[in-house]
């Protein structure tokens, strides 16, 4: 395949992953969601209702404190459930001092059962600093296993790639 034609699929492709605009928020066109993965909220009162925050790494210091590496981020949260639409109440980007950076939704997103939600934060976005994070609020009508929700952070440098994971970990909800 040509490259520009390979451009051009790789950027219909991702275009059909964002979903349609209409009227949503920069923040919440910035959620990436497969095509059939929105579910309709439940009206049902939420019988859950849980937290998990998971840190990210958009900055590491490397060469003994000399040198910053920017990376990219990528959150994911997967719907467990079988049969049970999980709710995303807030998703959250804080910087390393704790303070709210982003907020991702204005309201509730259900994800069908095993579908998933991605956020990305490009390899040139320092908000957070060295050691910024997401906190997910999440919530569903019924008993569930928790969503799995972790990050994945990518810098390339010269030659060279660097990648980790960093898991979501549970937290009391207010």
């Amino acid at each position: 395949m040509r490259p520009a034609l390979r451009l051009l699929s790789l950027g219909l492709a991702l275009a059909l992953l964002v979903g349609p605009a209409g009227g949503a928020s920069a923040a919440e066109e910035a959620i990436i969601l497969a095509p059939g993965a929105q579910a309709n909220v439940p009206a049902a009162p939420r019988a859950v209702k849980e937290r998990t925050f998971v840190p990210l790494h958009s900055t590491v210091i490397v060469g003994g404190g000399r040198t910053k590496l920017n990376f990219s981020g990528s959150l994911s949260i997967h719907n467990t459930s079988a049969s049970t639409v999980l709710v995303i109440d807030a998703i959250e980007y804080r910087n390393a001092a704790g303070e709210l950076v982003q907020s991702y939704l204005q309201a509730p997103l259900g994800l069908r059962p095993f579908a998933s939600a991605q956020v990305t934060i490009a390899q040139d976005d320092v908000r957070g600093g060295v050691g910024p994070s997401f906190v997910i609020d999440w919530s569903a009508a019924e008993t569930i296993d928790p969503p799995a929700v972790e990050a994945v952070m990518i810098a390339v440098q010269g030659t060279q790639g660097f990648s980790f994971v960093s898991q979501g970990r549970r937290l009391s909800r207010p």
